[in-house]
């Protein structure tokens, strides 16, 4: 018996993981944020009071399974460049990237889940404000950095459009402009996080374009002993 699959990768499917990633990743760093004014975190210290426990908690919550879908995801782009660009090494930077994305996810959000245990309301919330306050500053920006793999894989998609054309070129494109704009804030401000205001986006977006991309696709016919299941 043979199976059809398509002709881009098996199955089309698994970059919806990267919309799912996308918007739990804002949900991580952005939603869950406390609304502060500029007033209140000049206080130093005294912010800590300022600070929601719950939105730490969702924070934490919706950060790690962000994860999850971009480690999916990557396994996904994994399997598309061993099907389609086996001697890309921009194939391979791209799944590289969003591994290297995913680790430091774990470190910024697990940051977020410090805060929702430690702050008042939390199941040790008994920690002094000097602590906290110390954990509150790195968290400001952790987990936005953490995002910076995922420009490195948009990085790695603008050559396999534009250079290769394995990519539609739309997404080469509209590449370009992600990867310009964290790249320029850092070189221009030294400001690390600008990615985890704008690659969520991407993500979104790309993921969105490379599903219905290969949902057109062509099917091939394999045998079922070589097929792999479908994303």
């Amino acid at each position: 018996m043979q199976q059809e699959t398509n002709s881009k990768g098996n199955g089309w499917l698994w970059p919806l993981w990267g919309v799912a990633a996308g918007v739990l990743g804002y949900v991580g760093h952005v939603f869950s944020m406390t609304d502060l004014t500029e007033a209140q975190r000049a206080t130093g210290v005294s912010v800590v009071s300022e600070l929601s426990q719950t939105g730490y908690h969702v924070g934490v919550v919706a950060g790690m399974f962000a994860v999850f879908c971009v480690l999916v995801l990557a396994a996904g782009w994994w399997r598309w460049a061993n099907a389609n660009a086996p001697s890309s090494i921009a194939g391979g930077l791209v799944p590289l990237s969003l591994v290297a994305s995913a680790g430091a996810m774990i470190l910024g959000y697990g940051l977020k889940g410090m805060l929702a245990i430690y702050l008042p309301g939390g199941i040790d919330g008994n920690h002094p404000n000097e602590g906290l306050y110390t954990l509150f500053i790195i968290d400001d920006m952790f987990p936005f950095m953490a995002w910076y793999g995922v420009a490195m894989a948009a990085a790695g998609m603008v050559w396999l459009s534009l250079r290769e054309h394995r990519l539609p070129t739309w997404i080469g494109i509209l590449s370009v402009l992600f990867v310009v704009a964290p790249v320029g804030v850092l070189i221009v401000t030294g400001l690390p996080g600008f990615p985890g205001v704008v690659q969520p986006l991407w993500l979104i977006i790309v993921s969105i374009g490379m599903a219905l991309s290969l949902r057109r696709a062509p099917a091939r016919v394999t045998q079922p002993g070589f097929a792999t299941a479908a994303g």
